[in-house]
């Protein structure tokens, strides 16, 4: 492809033309410097344009209520089963000790996700326990945003207890969920899925689950888990299905959408050893993984405004260099993480505030706290 054809294609996105998935993967497999700067640059000046100079972040703490799992994706160095020496699964008292830690420390929003734990029930069934996690917080905290429970573990809860998706959801937003994750999205590609995560849902189920959320009124964000077995084309496909979800939410009016994207960079260092293998590294590539940050924010950025790189996939000095290729928000302190460090990650587990504002102000951007929602606080 020659440069011309990258020139094209940018010059219709800043005249604010969504592109098409053939133009996105033209996008995403340049190697040319020349092509990828002026890529980078369409990313930032679209950055500008649809989020503006500010770049936001969140106070924010994760709880991994447990890690055992019923689930086995080649990917996922958190699960155990139940009995395993270092398998956990915390009690109320230590969900509600984590939590009061997290407002004394100026968090507005628990993010709570954990495995796939069959026993996890109260009376024989699946969603008492869900509601019991949410109430034991929001009882205590009821200022605190939950951003809660994917819909990996909406179709978990749905599935054990024999009830729909919409049953399910109702029941977390009025017990208090505030917004639902948009993880478990992996890549939206059944062929990748089969490898990656062959007992997940699959892509029709993810997207129903977090459309159902949509017009419930419980907002969502999105992901990609990139950087593994995938192709560019499946990348695409992936963007795709998630711009034309959200366009769905706005044309039908929907009370909630998807609020920000966010790419996920492969961390391969724990993982099991058949992907480890087959990935051929331990770490992301940083440039693969700004690339295909700036493509999502020229993909998506009119209709999902709002972009975020991982710092606890990327460490901190990657994320602060996403914010120049399309990003616009740093993402959380979130205090505690394990998913991603017992994968390998390099970015550590918590992040003080005043790092991630110092990251944004080397860059000579301003920051604002925010909510989950991305109103700005204080």
């Amino acid at each position: 492809m020659t440069n011309i054809t990258v020139d094209t294609i940018l010059d219709r996105s800043l005249l604010g033309f969504n592109i098409s998935p053939s133009e996105a993967v033209v996008l995403l497999k340049q190697t040319d410097p020349q092509a990828l700067n002026s890529i980078r640059v369409t990313a930032d000046q679209l950055r500008h344009k649809q989020a503006g100079e500010t770049v936001t972040y969140v106070i924010n703490r994760n709880i991994n209520f447990t890690n055992i799992c019923e689930q086995h994706c080649s990917f996922c160095a958190f699960r155990r089963d139940d009995g395993d020496t270092d398998a956990y699964w915390l009690n109320w008292a230590q969900i509600l000790e984590k939590s009061t830690d997290a407002v004394g420390r100026g968090a507005t929003e628990i993010c709570m996700q954990g495995g796939l734990h069959p026993q996890a029930q109260i009376n024989g069934k699946s969603l008492p326990y869900y509601l019991k996690l949410v109430e034991t917080i929001k009882q205590e905290f009821p200022q605190l945003h939950l951003h809660a429970f994917s819909p990996q573990e909406v179709q978990f809860i749905a599935r054990l207890d024999g009830i729909s998706y919409t049953e399910v959801i109702t029941a977390l937003r009025d017990a208090g969920v505030g917004s639902m994750p948009g993880t478990a999205a992996e890549v939206l590609d059944d062929e990748v899925r089969r490898v990656l995560c062959p007992e997940k849902i699959d892509t029709a189920t993810w997207l129903e689950i977090v459309s159902t959320a949509h017009k419930l009124g419980v907002p969502t964000t999105s992901t990609m888990l990139s950087g593994h077995i995938e192709t560019p084309e499946q990348q695409i496909g992936h963007l795709e299905k998630l711009r034309s979800l959200q366009q769905k939410a706005i044309e039908q009016g929907y009370p909630a959408k998807i609020t920000e994207f966010i790419v996920l960079p492969f961390v391969g260092q724990e993982a099991p050893k058949s992907l480890r293998r087959r990935v051929g590294r331990d770490q992301p590539v940083l440039a693969d993984a700004l690339l295909l940050t700036a493509v999502a924010r020229i993909f998506l950025g009119n209709v999902i405004p709002n972009h975020q790189p991982s710092w606890v996939k990327l460490g901190l000095a990657g994320a602060t260099e996403a914010l120049t290729w399309g990003c616009n928000d740093i993402g959380g302190t979130l205090m505690e993480e394990h998913i991603t460090t017992m994968a390998g990650a390099i970015g550590g587990t918590c992040m003080e505030v005043e790092t991630l504002q110092s990251a944004i102000a080397s860059l000579n951007r301003p920051y604002q706290q925010r909510n989950t929602l991305y109103q700005g606080v204080g």
